[in-house]
């Protein structure tokens, strides 16, 4: 499980094992200052109930370390997670490259994550430099893509590797070709959208997503059931909500994913959504209602 401060990922149990052979485990040194780590376990996949997840080790003893890869929803991006022992040395400022397909770039994790059983841990989400999406609090909508969003195994089969150097030291973990891991995720990814009651075949069809259409009032409505005991605490929370739009425009489900833990947040979010949101529904290629689910983040944050 990956905890940061108290945001919870299921991720550490992993029971479905795909059929890809681990390799040696030892840590090899081209010189001090390079290091490589050799696969120690097979991946293996998780079906979850919110979440697809797929992870694999690295190297033994105090060198262990794992990587994992994530999605809560469709998208042609992956989240990545590492822990244990290279984490431990790269801090929360470095530089990181998936190789050879893509370029290095610098980034900054999130301070205070932590993997069971590995210990710190850092994150990033894609394989370039990640600019963040709009959401509720911004006033500029961000345009969902075409269809039913997923992987492209051509872009997985250009990685090998992760590497991240701070300083001038380097730390590489040989993922091996992610193709096969990217066919695994999208076949999760289908039958997580299927147990959300939606059609993956119909989805694909989508030319639009569920637009909400009165943003600002639920923003509002949502502030507005702010928790007391929270509140008095100065708590905040950031929450991702799914919910199921019907072709007519109505909210039949609500679930909260990903959320910080904290009194009631995540059950008013939902209240608010089922009750005052209105939305155009999803569209096909021919401009017909459909329905289809929507993912929103929002944060709760106390003004100063």
């Amino acid at each position: 499980m990956l905890r940061e401060g108290l945001l919870y990922y299921r991720i550490s149990k992993l029971p479905i094992c795909m059929a890809m052979a681990a390799a040696s485990h030892t840590a090899l040194a081209s010189n001090d200052k390079s290091i490589v780590l050799e696969p120690s376990s097979n991946w293996h996949l998780d079906y979850a109930d919110e979440r697809c997840a797929i992870g694999r080790s690295f190297g033994s003893g105090d060198e262990k370390t794992v990587a994992f890869f994530q999605q809560a929803e469709p998208s042609d991006s992956l989240h990545w997670v590492v822990g244990g022992w290279v984490a431990d040395r790269i801090d929360t400022k470095f530089e990181v490259q998936f190789g050879p397909g893509f370029e290095q770039y610098e980034m900054r994790s999130p301070m205070g994550l932590k993997v069971d059983d590995f210990g710190t841990a850092v994150r990033g989400t894609g394989f370039k430099k990640f600019e963040p999406e709009n959401d509720l609090h911004s006033d500029a909508s961000v345009a969902e893509p075409v269809g039913l969003p997923q992987l492209n195994p051509d872009e997985g089969s250009s990685i090998e590797w992760v590497e991240f150097v701070r300083g001038d030291r380097s730390y590489r973990l040989r993922l091996g070709n992610l193709e096969p891991v990217y066919k695994a995720m999208n076949a999760c990814m289908t039958n997580l959208v299927t147990s959300w009651g939606a059609d993956p075949d119909i989805l694909r069809q989508r030319r639009t997503p569920p637009q909400l259409i009165n943003p600002d009032d639920v923003r509002k409505a949502i502030q507005s059931h702010y928790p007391s005991t929270a509140s008095a605490l100065g708590a905040q929370a950031d929450l991702q909500i799914r919910a199921m739009v019907e072709a007519d425009g109505t909210v039949s489900k609500c679930h909260i994913t990903g959320l910080t833990k904290a009194d009631r947040f995540d059950s008013d979010a939902c209240v608010v959504l089922l009750q005052d949101a209105r939305f155009e529904p999803a569209r096909d290629l021919e401009g017909r209602p459909l329905a289809s689910f929507y993912m929103q983040r929002i944060h709760y944050r106390m003004r100063r």
